[in-house]
């Protein structure tokens, strides 16, 4: 609460352990998706930006990236985006955070309210871009293959 905003203001949340359960659904979605994403197992998609014109996007090697940080080979991770260290955890806490939010107050927005967050994720995004550019020019190993 620290916007100042009176609880009374807040809208009612259904706190029955069903609501908190029926809420709990969505997190378990997106885990299965992200494994399924991640694991190459049951969902497998290109980059739309790769298939439509043939040239790697500013965050293309973030899957490989994932899988590598997984089998805790960091120095691959970095090979396929060398902001992989810092991306991906930024990522995985923004996500998880909201998701918890969402299972305890029935709505998204707990740390992307927060100027400090958004102002993370525009630097983040804008340094991805640098990044891609570069790449173009052979930096960091040069574009990625498609």
């Amino acid at each position: 609460m620290q916007s100042g905003t009176p609880l009374e203001a807040l809208p009612a949340v259904d706190r029955t352990w069903q609501a908190y359960a029926r809420r709990a659904l969505l997190p378990i979605g997106v885990a299965v998706f992200a494994y399924g994403h991640v694991s190459g197992k049951f969902l497998r998609w290109s980059c739309p930006l790769r298939t439509l014109f043939h040239v790697p996007c500013p965050t293309c090697g973030m899957t490989t990236a994932t899988r590598a940080v997984l089998r805790l080979d960091l120095a691959a991770a970095t090979h396929e985006n060398p902001l992989a260290l810092v991306v991906l955890p930024f990522v995985a806490a923004l996500v998880s955070v909201e998701l918890a939010g969402f299972v305890v107050t029935g709505q998204f927005g707990v740390a992307t309210k927060k100027s400090a967050v958004r102002i993370a994720g525009l630097a983040m995004c804008a340094a991805l871009f640098v990044v891609w550019v570069l790449r173009f020019f052979g930096a960091f190993g040069g574009p990625l293959k498609v």
